[in-house]
Order: structure tokens, then sequence, then C-alpha cells
């Protein structure tokens, strides 16, 4: 698939999410380092039960935009007791405080966090245009 083409399906996928989940989205906790030494910006998310081959990770401007779904697998019935997990389409937007490469940019997804490593940019300016960020799903053997 080229470039083109996935900025093209991502900023569909943003645009389709964004209008179907403005009342039901919940944004999922984050973590983010900012290691001017090692000129990098490293971003965990919790994303614990997400579904891995539908997470999408994109930097757009001054922000890395990061959208999936996590589905309710449970099968329990009866009366709620409590009920804190949240389920159903996601996004998240992090301020980003420098411009980076996004082309060198990655993203795994390992026993529930995602971990985005994005190295900060030689240049000043930050980019206009939506980019996707390929990502590699690690899975662990039971």
């Amino acid at each position: 698939m080229r470039h083109d083409d996935l900025t093209a399906d991502f900023d569909r996928l943003c645009a389709e999410i964004v209008r179907r989940t403005r009342h039901a989205r919940f944004e999922p906790n984050a973590d983010v380092y900012a290691d001017e030494e090692a000129g990098r910006i490293v971003v965990h998310v919790e994303l614990a039960g997400a579904d891995a081959e539908h997470l999408r990770v994109g930097v757009e401007e001054r922000s890395l935009i990061i959208l999936g779904t996590r589905v309710n697998r449970t099968d329990a019935t009866g009366a709620i007791h409590q009920k804190e997990i949240q389920y159903g389409e996601f996004i998240k937007r992090i301020h980003l405080p420098w411009p980076v490469d996004e082309v060198n940019a990655a993203a795994v997804y390992r026993d529930g966090i995602l971990t985005i490593t994005l190295p900060v940019a030689d240049h000043e300016f930050f980019p206009t245009r939506r980019t996707e960020i390929r990502m590699t799903v690690k899975r662990i053997p039971v």
C-alpha cells in the first residue's frame, strides 16, 4: 500500500470514529516522556483488551493521535455490582512538545500497553499533513 493510500485510509478512519463516537468515546490513560538528551518522545498508552488489528496511530501537526476499539468480551450475567472498565471506540490526542520525525517513529502493542517512540525532528516545523505510524503487535505465547 502506498503512503498516499495509508494517509487517505487514516483520514477516513479518524473522521468516521470522531463522527460516530462524539458522545460515547473515551480516552485511555497515557504517560508521555519527553527525553531531550535522547532526542525522543516516548508514549505509553493503557489499552488492555483493545483489538490490536484495529489500532491506528498517527501524527497531525502538533498532535499524536491514537484510535481504536476495546470490545467487551465478558459474558457475565446478573446485575452490575461495579463497572469501571470503558469499552467501545476511543480516541486519544496528545500534544507534542517538539516536531517529530514521523517516518522513523515506531509503535509496539504488547501486554495491553501501546508504546510509541517518536524521534525528535531535526527541523523546527510541525507537519500539516496527517501521517500514520506503522505498528507492530507482539504476541506472547501462553
